[in-house]
């Protein structure tokens, strides 16, 4: 897969705006399925995380469920997941570059949606942030802790910031990134304009429900994407 070239903060997270984020997306999507970008239709994201060398695997990461998923960059064996047979907390061997998804997401056909997206923020981390925790791995090994192997379990509190997300600090502004990427790989600003909608005083609600059909994406993550592109108010 194509590298998505910026610049780096001071912590070594790439400086990546919104139209950034859009226009690699695209990119990512002409090379792997550019009939996506042209014919509104769900993205296959296990056949891009297979495009990009990753695997893909479900594990129980907690006993509650409240971690969607994570992205291995380092070889370990030291990932702590739940095993709900003994009821405990256990570390598995995980190779590097593997998607892991919480195994609750796949069990139930009503988080089909929240698996979807969920996959597609880990491929957006493999996608822009494999170096960042590569870099951020080797200097944990000289600390001797296991930072930087794999990115954070759950996505902070995205509510109430700018376009470009720097209004975040930190790995908060990666999660940012990673959602806005997900999104673009999910519904493509060009496939949305090829949706045929009725333009009438409720087209924002019926835009919505086609997307919600045509990307097999949640009402909320339609929403927010037109919301993001301008087409409703933030």
């Amino acid at each position: 897969m194509i590298k998505c070239a910026s610049k780096l903060d001071s912590n070594g997270i790439p400086l990546l705006s919104k139209d950034q984020l859009e226009r690699h997306g695209e990119k990512i999507l002409h090379i792997f399925s550019p009939a996506v970008l042209v014919n509104p239709q769900p993205t296959d994201l296990d056949g891009l995380i297979r495009e990009m060398g990753f695997n893909q695997e479900y594990q129980y990461l907690s006993h509650n469920g409240v971690y969607l998923g994570l992205t291995v960059f380092n070889d370990t064996d030291m990932l702590p997941v739940y095993n709900p047979i003994l009821n405990r907390a256990e570390f598995i061997s995980v190779k590097k570059n593997t998607i892991i998804i919480e195994g609750t997401l796949a069990e139930n056909p009503a988080y089909e949606h929240r698996e979807r997206f969920t996959l597609g923020h880990e491929a957006a981390h493999g996608l822009i942030h494999a170096e960042y925790y590569r870099r951020k791995a080797e200097f944990a090994g000289f600390c001797d802790n296991s930072g930087g192997i794999y990115s954070k379990p759950c996505a902070p509190d995205l509510s109430g910031v700018d376009a470009s997300g720097k209004r975040l600090q930190g790995e908060a502004w990666l999660e940012w990134q990673a959602n806005y990427l997900a999104a673009v790989l999910l519904m493509p600003k060009a496939a949305i304009k090829n949706i045929d909608f009725k333009c009438n005083g409720r087209w924002h609600l019926e835009l919505i429900s086609m997307m919600v059909e045509v990307f097999n994406v949640s009402a909320q993550a339609a929403w927010v994407r037109l919301a993001s592109l301008g087409y409703l108010p933030t």
